[in-house]
């Protein structure tokens, strides 16, 4: 093509992009624009994970003994129920009940009834990854295994 037939051409695209394009409105000014106008709602920022409903099983490390498999159980009205059961041991195993809350981040916050708070990260794909109290990823690479949780 030469100069004469692009030129042209470049201004009608610029032009046709542009009149493509409409104001946005606040939701202020759409709700004032009376009925006739639905108000349309749009995600700002980070959108939270979908709850963690279901089971969920993993396993966590253990000073005098081969580790501890771990099942969590939430429930549609935020309870879970944590089972624990000690590898090689057949009377070591319990249970805890608390409640859990999806908190900034996609961070899962555990709270038990009688046990510390724990908290797990969701990520892409459907797992849990646990965190230490300080809600942060501290996993020792030799021990990569222990500490994910995926769906049952």
């Amino acid at each position: 093509m030469n100069r004469k037939t692009t030129l042209p051409l470049f201004i009608l695209g610029v032009l046709l992009m542009l009149s493509g394009c409409t104001a946005q409105r606040s939701p202020a000014t759409q709700a004032s624009a009376g009925p006739s106008q639905p108000v349309e709602w749009r995600p700002r920022g980070q959108m939270f994970f979908v709850a963690p409903e279901g089971k969920y099983i993993g396993a966590i490390p253990c000073k005098d003994c081969p580790g501890i498999e771990v099942s969590l159980d939430f429930k549609k009205d935020n309870s879970v129920v944590k089972s624990m059961r000690y590898i090689q041991s057949k009377n070591k195993n319990s249970k805890v009940t608390g409640s859990w809350v999806v908190t900034a981040g996609n961070i899962i916050q555990v709270t038990f009834n009688k046990a510390p708070q724990e908290f797990y990260k969701a990520q892409n794909g459907g797992h849990l990854v646990m965190l230490n109290s300080k809600k942060e990823l501290n996993i020792n690479p030799s021990q990569a295994q222990f500490f994910i949780f995926n769906k049952d």
